[in-house]
């Protein structure tokens, strides 16, 4: 009885090691003759057809080994094979570090008992069977059972390396310079509901580069990941790579969901056929670097002080220009703007939501940060910078922002139902500039009795009738309008109000907003309004105010599709600004990060 029966397969097996000599063929090809084994030759190609790939490491000639599996028609379904006079052991860590894997998901077959305990004794966690079994038995296990893959998609990915990993050695680069040279893009695809197989492939295959490891095997994990990505405010993503080598598909899966205060990372895993490209530091960046437990082991550290630069992003693989890359996006507002906004550009200039460095709630989506003139007084105003948040060089980025950008959104409604308008600053009693002060910061600033009675000397409230809030609202929309390029459209998204209890409770206001933001349109031809109740079901309503992925998705397809109509003949570029109704509460959640932006 055999040392290394097959019973020896104890793990999932991702790749197949064959010795040639005695085991995938009868025989010795250097000693003048070998007869093929059939079987074998059939259980490459099954093995393939189910996404396991098959490499070689033999002690031979090359060239005469490469003529000879030609002439059996099977050369090319090897990956990185190892046809030389040495070793075996380190051999096989070679083959195994260059396709990224690690030595317990690797299966080799040899007929010498001497070979298969060297390769053991390098890698320690290496499954082996002797090649002189009934191999086709293999076939049974459910560690080979794969994924179908009969159009060799898997293989050519693979494929892809060896190219790459073959002009990297002859070229002499350090690996940035090649990657840099590789013209590497990435794109993010939103709308996963239809790759769900290949978000659970991720989740549950995945170990090198899966981060949190958190899977989705039973019925109960699965139930949890569908209820996590039907939670408003997340957001997930599949990562879909290509370079000038090839395309290695959809190899990697995130799902964060993040409030003003800070980031949750759900899942964060990665196929290993790009470790060392920088795909996952990309997208940890492109999520602005979120903090999270990393669940070891992990190959490869997220670095905070490292920006990849070799990579770019893009809409279409296919397209001539960068169709993400050529958008410039504006977001004003609260932060759960940005869950449209995500499925609009990536290239984005945020004021939304934030937590400063005292941890009080600083919101943009305030009439004041609009309206106020835009004079050095401010600049060092203490009322400004002890109790509202934003400073004067916001307000002139916010101006540079919406004059230059291609895409705008703004979220304003916190402005009309909040009774904490005050006005502070000037030399007329009553102050000249605006501000909304959010409950939350208010609460925070009275427990302290010298800010509150410095706050109680410096502000003024204005308790102001609905009217007049709509009509400062109104003022504000008009800023923008007058600020962004001519013939920019500009987009208005209305307040629900057949959803949620918060709607019926806040129903004199909605309605009137949504009167409001429909008489603005009206009133310009490159104005549009949002109606969100005609425009989603009600299944994808989280509540009054807070939508599902699915909804935020809807939105944003409505306003590119929109944009897309009354694009220019000359092809300028369009900006949108898009004013989002939404409920005034302080601790919204962001669906997308960015790449430029303005809150931290």
């Amino acid at each position: 009885m055999s040392n290394y029966p097959v019973s020896n397969v104890r793990a999932q097996v991702k790749v197949v090691i064959w010795d040639l000599d005695e085991t995938f063929w009868n025989g010795t090809l250097s000693e003048g003759g070998i007869t093929p084994i059939q079987k074998n030759i059939d259980l490459v190609r099954m093995l393939v057809d189910r996404g396991i790939m098959c490499s070689i490491c033999s002690k031979n000639d090359f060239d005469a080994a490469k003529v000879a599996l030609e002439e059996l028609g099977i050369f090319d379904l090897f990956i990185f094979p190892h046809i030389a006079w040495t070793p075996k052991g380190q051999a096989i860590a070679t083959i195994i570090d260059r396709m990224q894997l690690r030595d317990e998901n690797v299966l080799f077959l040899d007929d010498n008992h001497l070979n298969l305990e060297e390769a053991r004794f390098v890698n320690p966690n290496l499954m082996c069977v002797d090649g002189t079994l009934d191999l086709t038995t293999l076939l049974e296990l459910p560690e080979l059972k794969g994924k179908q893959d009969t159009d060799h998609s898997r293989l050519q990915q693979y494929k892809v390396m060896e190219t790459k990993f073959s002009e990297q050695e002859t070229g002499g680069l350090s690996n940035e310079d090649f990657l840099r040279q590789s013209g590497i893009k990435i794109r993010i695809i939103t709308d996963i509901d239809g790759q769900m197989d290949r978000v659970l492939e991720l989740l549950n295959r995945t170990n090198q580069l899966n981060f949190t490891k958190v899977r989705a095997n039973t019925e109960k994990e699965r139930a949890d990941l569908d209820k996590l990505l039907a939670t408003s405010g997340m957001h997930a993503g599949l990562i879909h790579v290509k370079d000038r080598y090839g395309d290695y598909g959809i190899v990697g899966f995130f799902c964060v969901r993040t409030k003003f205060s800070g980031t949750t990372v759900h899942h964060f895993a990665f196929s290993c056929r790009t470790l060392n490209m920088g795909v996952e530091q990309w997208v940890w960046q492109y999520l602005n670097k979120p903090e999270f437990k990393v669940v070891g082991p992990v190959s490869g550290d997220l670095d905070p002080a490292m920006e990849v630069d070799w990579i770019t992003e893009v809409s279409d693989f296919d397209a001539g220009e960068d169709q993400v890359e050529q958008k410039r996006l504006c977001l004003v507002g609260g932060c759960d703007l940005l869950q449209v906004s995500f499925y609009c550009g990536t290239n984005r200039d945020e004021f939304v939501n934030k937590q400063d460095d005292q941890g009080m709630l600083v919101r943009y989506d305030d009439v004041g940060f609009f309206l106020n003139a835009r004079e050095m007084d401010l600049k060092h105003s203490k009322p400004l910078k002890n109790f509202v948040g934003w400073t004067l060089q916001d307000m002139l980025d916010l101006d540079k922002s919406l004059a230059e950008s291609d895409l705008v959104l703004l979220s304003m409604y916190f402005s009309v139902p909040s009774d904490n308008l005050f006005t502070f600053g000037g030399h007329e009693f009553g102050g000249k500039y605006w501000a909304t002060i959010p409950p939350r910061r208010l609460k925070k600033l009275m427990r302290d009795p010298d800010h509150a009675l410095r706050f109680a000397k410096e502000m003024f409230h204005r308790r102001l009738p609905l009217e007049d809030r709509l009509s400062l609202t109104r003022s504000a929309f008009a800023r923008a309008h007058e600020l962004k390029k001519p013939g920019v459209p500009l987009f208005i998204l209305g307040a629900a109000t057949r959803h949620g209890e918060q709607a019926k409770r806040t129903m004199a206001i909605r309605e009137p907003f949504n009167a409001m933001c429909r008489e603005f349109c009206n009133a310009f031809e490159d104005a549009i309004f949002v109606d969100v109740d005609e425009l989603l079901d009600a299944e994808e309503f989280a509540d009054s105010d807070h939508y599902t992925r699915t909804g935020y998705f809807k939105i944003a397809d409505f306003v590119n599709k929109k944009t897309d109509e009354i694009r220019q003949p000359d092809g300028a570029t369009l900006a949108v600004v898009l004013a989002a109704a939404n409920a005034p509460a302080e601790s919204r959640s962001i669906e997308g990060q960015t790449v430029k932006k303005k809150s931290p």
